[in-house]
């Protein structure tokens, strides 16, 4: 039996290739746009390691990449809106820690999705009353006394 984690780090770098070469960047060019070394970036491509913040946070920003498209082949390659990956200010290292672990140790990335389904059923109303209260802030909507 394969287990499930090497299956998923499999199809995840299978389609971080693809992107890459939809993309017409070689590996030479993404270590010097991000940093990484190409022995990483391969291991991303390969599926031996989770793709750290900074590179999905380069592939979102830059290059305008669907994450959902590489974390679970939904959607569109690319997108067109412009958000950006939340800066989390003083937290980012943590989150930046919590990621290394989710690449690293497979049931925390079990766990940490399991928590976020869990989270996202229970708080339903609550999710979408902050997503309504961000587009209405944005839009300029929002009643006003």
């Amino acid at each position: 039996m394969v287990n499930r984690t090497v299956m998923l780090y499999k199809e995840h770098g299978v389609r971080l290739r693809y992107l890459r070469q939809e993309l017409r960047l070689t590996m030479d060019v993404v270590s010097k746009d991000t940093g990484i070394s190409r022995s990483y970036l391969s291991d991303f491509e390969r599926g031996f390691r989770m793709p750290t913040s900074k590179y999905l946070g380069y592939l979102h920003d830059r290059h305008k990449v669907n994450l959902n498209y590489i974390f679970g082949g939904e959607g569109r390659m690319f997108r067109a809106g412009s958000a950006k990956i939340p800066d989390f200010g003083m937290m980012q290292g943590e989150v930046d820690n919590l990621l290394r672990l989710m690449g690293d140790v497979p049931t925390a990335l079990f766990a940490v999705l399991g928590f976020g389904a869990e989270y996202t059923m229970k708080n339903k109303d609550l999710i979408e009353q902050i997503r309504k209260e961000k587009e209405e802030k944005k839009t300029g909507t929002g009643d006003t006394v």
